[in-house]
């Protein structure tokens, strides 16, 4: 079983994608200041590892193509992607509990921006 999981392989370039347009956005409202800047330096750091593992790509250096993580040790898969997925739900429980707390639904903030 275990050699099933291990042989997920490697997600090429899903989390350049992912973590930018993904869990930045929905996560950014319910981060506060040192949470935000938590991760933007999570999220560069990473995109810098890609970029890395691109340049070693040219320089011959084997063919990481866009991720610095062995085939057989995924970290992106098993560490980035959970930690992001968490922080997804935890972002929206907390605007969920935020917007029960002040009294207000989406649908009432749509009604007051069209009038």
């Amino acid at each position: 079983m275990f050699a099933c999981i291990r042989s997920l392989g490697r997600p090429v370039g899903w989390t350049l994608v992912y973590l930018d347009l993904v869990v930045c956005v929905a996560a950014w409202p319910a981060l506060t200041r040192a949470g935000r800047a938590l991760l933007l330096v999570g999220v560069v750091a990473l995109l810098l590892s890609h970029w890395a593992a691109l340049a070693l790509t040219g320089l011959g250096e084997g063919l990481p193509l866009l991720t610095l993580q062995p085939a057989d040790r995924p970290w992106e898969t098993w560490l980035v992607l959970p930690a992001a997925w968490a922080l997804v739900l935890w972002a929206a429980r907390r605007l969920n509990v935020d917007r029960e707390a002040a009294g207000t639904d989406a649908a009432s903030r749509i009604v007051a921006v069209e009038r």
